[in-house]
């Protein structure tokens, strides 16, 4: 109720404002300049930035824009909640096979800060006192490279790259040992490593020219997909999503979910910015930074489980 009193406002608003305001279907709010308006998708510039990057996103994804003159084009009808609600949780059987989903992220979705967070789900704050979680480490099943200088390397990149990075982000950047200490959860344990799903991704898909995102709503799909040994208690994998090269910064989700249903309690959705020299340690350091500066510093240390408690400078729009 809050969310349509508060789009009435804005919509039957008499002030005139001095940059345009773009209202997205979740919710969120974008303050920018429209530039150019097609078929399928708009481009605009940061009202905080109008010299730098041109930034894009689908009219699907838009409610209404309200332009400085005050003028309003809508879209579509707006989200009940803010988030989309995910498909209902299921227990998974041990027998079933992993299987991959081509239809899983965002092509050319809203490029991120390069330090920045998100929170999702509406039971973060069991993660601060359970003694039962599994750790089931990194997952590349649907990280994606935004390159366009690399398009066309894919299948050379994930076969060179893959392996080892996940060794450095296993075994240095950020391993179970560090992460329990950082976290103060000794009780942390290791499941079956969650890494070889990348096997049944399509190789040909890691560059994309445009940038990538999952939505939370697919983050469940990913959960409700994997084959675990455990029956009981709280897993957690760290999701890589994207490593954008313009923007040098990697994206991540650090997700708890409940093993018997699969549903996800809090998800924080977290990016940190990539450094140093070749493709492994380069990108491993932006893994790093988002886990271990923005989730454990930032998110999981405040004990933030809303994004009201995240300070404006530090939360995604």
């Amino acid at each position: 109720m809050k969310y349509f009193l508060l789009v009435l406002a804005i919509v039957f608003s008499g002030s005139i404002f001095s940059q345009d305001l773009i209202i997205l279907r979740n919710g969120d709010e974008i303050e920018a300049k429209v530039l150019e308006i097609d078929n399928t998708d708009i481009k605009y510039k940061r009202a905080s930035n109008p010299t730098g990057p041109t930034y894009k996103l689908l009219k699907s994804e838009i409610f209404f824009i309200r332009y400085a003159s005050g003028d309003k084009d809508f879209f579509g009808e707006p989200d009940p909640v803010q988030n989309k609600p995910p498909p209902p949780p299921k227990v998974v059987s041990s027998t079933d096979k992993f299987i991959y989903n081509p239809d899983i992220g965002i092509v050319g979705c809203q490029v991120k800060k390069q330090r920045g967070t998100k929170v999702y789900g509406n039971r973060g704050s069991e993660i601060y006192y359970r003694n039962d979680i599994v750790y089931y480490g990194f997952d590349f099943t649907y990280l994606k490279l935004t390159n366009p200088g690399k398009v066309g390397k894919s299948v050379e990149i994930v076969q060179k790259y893959f392996y080892p990075m996940n060794e450095d982000l296993t075994k240095d950047f950020l391993p179970l040992k560090s992460l329990k200490k950082w976290m103060k959860q000794p009780s942390i344990v290791q499941g079956n490593p969650i890494f070889p799903n990348y096997k049944f991704r399509d190789f040909h898909s890691f560059v994309s020219a445009q940038n990538f995102c999952i939505p939370f709503s697919d983050l469940q799909e990913i959960i409700n997909s994997y084959v675990l040994r455990e029956k009981k208690g709280v897993g957690m994998v760290i999701n890589l999503v994207n490593f954008n090269k313009e923007r040098e910064y990697a994206l991540v989700y650090v997700t708890f979910f409940d093993i018997e249903t699969r549903e996800i309690l809090f998800a924080v959705e977290a990016s940190g910015e990539a450094g140093g020299s070749g493709m492994t340690k380069h990108w491993a350091v932006g893994v790093e930074a988002a886990v271990r500066d923005m989730f454990i510093d930032e998110v999981y240390k405040h004990r933030w489980t809303s994004n009201s408690m995240i300070p404006r400078k530090l939360l995604f729009y």
